[in-house]
């Protein structure tokens, strides 16, 4: 398999494309839960994305066929007549993420108090999501097997527990309403929000027993529990469940109701909002002025913050927290310098994504970072003490291509070249690189003694067998070789040697040429189409869930001029992903035949 994003790709097993709940609940209140459950998920197999709507990673053809970008220019493919009816593209049946979930519960269970804390507890036994070109919300991945069906199980009992027994989780007083109207109350208003729609009247029946099955014989908190246990497993909640709008063609546009979804997870990554909600009932998320109207909104909001996921995952910023070194190479570290390094990079993106102006350019180019007064240590930094990070100029640094997310990459003794030049070449370009041949030696240990890491790199590609998939990564890599495993500068390697940093980048559809360090080379993909193409493919991906197909032609050449006439601003990117094709209308769903 070919490498891209952040391993190898992904591969799946049809016969575990499947979205099922394979395992009796056992227990008298699992009982009561496991026949809606059962119901539900097995109307979500097949019916709720509708035939042929998930679509596996990798096999998009990008915008014209050449990916990233295409041959044709973004302007002549929106004129052409395939773009002048809507053309959505697949719109699969997605599970929350792990994140999603979270957010969505601590959301819904505001005000309740204990509830965040469990959820926390709860979400950190979860089994972590497959990764698909670089990120883990991929809805062809997303599958409910029995390990997650138990630990969805498993949260939604403990959770109940906690929030059934904590006030402010009803406001009804069930002595003076009745206790069966204090729960009808409660199961429609708790309900609408859990499901982010309101419940129809068979589902408020279908709750109400549940509840007079929890209660009899027991308490009126019994009873709330075993409602919220039942609705913390219902699809509805685990899923963004759309059907869209009734049509007689097939293309339609996804409900009030839907689209308020679609807007909270794209920006908040969790359920919409008391004036989301609000919008949706009253009709007005159905014109594109309506809709950016609501995004403008949302992301002057504090939960706009939970955007940092997407660069969290794509600059590998989640994976900083693994990171370990060998004192004995790299002694006397500040502590925690692994978490430092996470709040760096996201305090500078964060910078940049809180203001219009803050550009795609500045993300590769700008000399500056944050740091508070032990990062500041780490770096050599001088005049910044104390928590708080502050920015600090730091010339020679190159924007987010010289802060953590090449540390990753590297291994607990030294630097890796080709890893660092992998994750440019995949992540920052959207190139494929091959996998190497099964005989190939991936060790360089041993090969060129008393070379340094690009000298014997240099003798590893002299092998032909070699040579293709290296010239790809390694001449991208050594250009960081002046930053160490620990993102200090350094004139010497690991071995004490003198480090080169002057390449010669090639295989580019327009970056190539010699480039003397990072901060050329942050220069080079800043004017880079192909890397401003890549940057609008990767948020596609991550926003949509899939990676994209040929059908998505219109709303990636959408997406092309919007960045260029806004000057390549980060957050108006956002704005413009919620007014394509893509986001504003989904196809219809078929009944799958017999």
């Amino acid at each position: 398999m070919p490498f891209v994003g952040r391993g190898v790709e992904d591969t799946v097993n049809p016969e575990h494309h499947t979205h099922r709940w394979p395992f009796e609940l056992p227990g008298s209140k699992r009982r009561y839960a496991a026949p809606l459950l059962l119901a539900l998920l097995a109307a979500c197999n097949g019916q709720i994305g509708g035939p042929g709507q998930s679509t596996p990673p990798g096999s998009g053809s990008g915008s014209g066929g050449d990916r990233p970008g295409s041959a044709q220019a973004p302007e002549d493919v929106l004129a052409s007549p395939f773009c002048q009816t809507p053309q959505p593209g697949a719109s699969p049946l997605r599970r929350l993420s792990n994140y999603e979930y979270s957010n969505t519960l601590k959301d819904l269970f505001s005000g309740v108090s204990g509830v965040a804390s469990t959820i926390d507890t709860v979400v950190a036994t979860f089994p972590s999501e497959p990764e698909s070109l670089g990120f883990r919300n991929n809805a062809s991945f997303l599958t409910v097997g029995s390990l997650v069906a138990q630990k969805y199980l498993d949260a939604a009992e403990q959770i109940s527990a906690v929030a059934a027994q904590a006030p402010g989780l009803v406001s009804c007083d069930p002595a003076a309403l009745g206790e069966l109207e204090c729960a009808s109350d409660f199961i429609r208003t708790f309900g609408a929000r859990a499901y982010r729609r309101p419940l129809t009247e068979a589902e408020v029946q279908s709750y109400e027993e549940r509840f007079t099955a929890g209660s009899d014989g027991h308490t009126f908190k019994d009873g709330i529990e075993w409602v919220v246990f039942s609705m913390l497993q219902s699809p509805n909640v685990l899923y963004r469940v759309e059907l869209g709008q009734a049509s007689t063609g097939d293309v339609t546009e996804p409900t009030p109701y839907e689209m308020a979804s679609r807007l909270s997870y794209l920006i908040w990554q969790s359920q919409p909002d008391a004036e989301l909600t609000r919008a949706a009932a009253a009709d007005e998320l159905g014109t594109p002025e309506q809709v950016e109207a609501q995004v403008r909104r949302m992301l002057a909001d504090p939960r706009a913050d939970r955007l940092l996921e997407y660069f969290d995952q794509w600059l590998d910023i989640d994976l900083l927290s693994g990171m370990t070194r060998d004192p004995a190479v790299y002694p006397d570290l500040v502590p925690r310098l692994p978490g430092l390094l996470q709040e760096e990079t996201r305090t500078f993106v964060k910078s940049l994504f809180s203001s219009p102006s803050g550009s795609f350019d500045e993300l590769f180019t700008a000399e500056y970072s944050f740091v508070n007064g032990a990062l500041a240590r780490h770096y050599g930094v001088d005049g910044v003490s104390g928590d708080g990070f502050v920015r600090v100029d730091m010339p020679g640094r190159s924007g987010v291509l010289t802060q953590g997310m090449m540390l990753t990459h590297d291994k607990a003794t030294r630097t890796s070249i080709v890893r660092r030049g992998l994750k440019v070449r995949t992540d920052l370009l959207c190139a494929i690189v091959p996998a190497p041949p099964n005989d190939v030696k991936l060790d360089l240990e041993g090969l060129g003694e008393g070379l340094s890491q690009r000298e014997r790199l240099e003798l590893h590609r002299s092998e032909p067998s070699c040579a293709g998939c290296h010239a790809m990564m390694d001449p991208l890599g050594v250009v960081f070789e002046s930053f160490d495993a620990v993102g200090r500068a350094r004139t010497t390697d690991e071995e004490g040697r003198p480090v080169a940093t002057s390449s010669d980048i090639s295989l580019t559809r327009d970056a190539d040429g010699p480039v003397a360090n990072a901060a050329e080379l942050g220069q080079r993909l800043a004017q880079s189409e192909q890397a401003r193409a890549c940057y609008v493919l990767q948020n596609f991906r991550f926003s949509h869930g899939r990676d994209e197909t040929d059908a998505d032609r219109c709303s990636m050449a959408a997406l092309s001029v919007a960045f260029k006439e806004s000057g390549y601003s980060l957050s108006e990117l956002v704005v413009a992903l919620t007014q394509t094709d893509a986001f504003r209308y989904r196809p219809v769903i078929t009944p799958e035949r017999p």
